[in-house]
């Protein structure tokens, strides 16, 4: 029984070798769900790029040109409300042709804007602003 036991639950123990599990280690490199950024612009020097996906970690958006590993200033605005915006910064972690991924330099505000975002999105109320 011990043995049939194991089976059904594989050692955990080795999920910190990295070269034992690597296929699943690259499976779980984003730990935080993507939303659909519908709805929401990057501003950078003025010019608008539209936003594919954001989480609270990071963003993806349309724009060519920024070299993995720079920091990019941006900031993130409503399209409906281009006034209703915050500032943000960006560790770029790949760059396409056509499209930027970024990880945020997080700060509150922005966080509790992004938060705002997916509750709006996703038609709920995020635990972080019930009363």
């Amino acid at each position: 029984m011990g043995t049939e036991f194991r089976s059904l639950f594989p050692d955990t123990t080795s999920l910190s070798n990295p070269r034992k599990y690597k296929g699943r280690q690259s499976m779980d490199r984003r730990k935080l769900p993507r939303k659909v950024g519908q709805g929401l612009i990057v501003l950078i020097d003025g010019r608008a790029h539209t936003v594919i996906d954001i989480s609270t970690a990071g963003i993806a958006f349309q724009t060519c040109g920024s070299p993995k590993g720079s920091i990019v200033s941006l900031k993130l605005a409503q399209l409906a409300d281009i006034s209703n915006c915050i500032e943000a910064k960006i560790t770029v972690v790949s760059s396409q042709e056509t499209i930027t991924r970024g990880e945020f330099k997080p700060t509150m505000p922005l966080l509790r804007y992004i938060i705002s975002h997916i509750g709006e999105a996703t038609g709920t109320e995020p635990a972080y602003f019930r009363k």
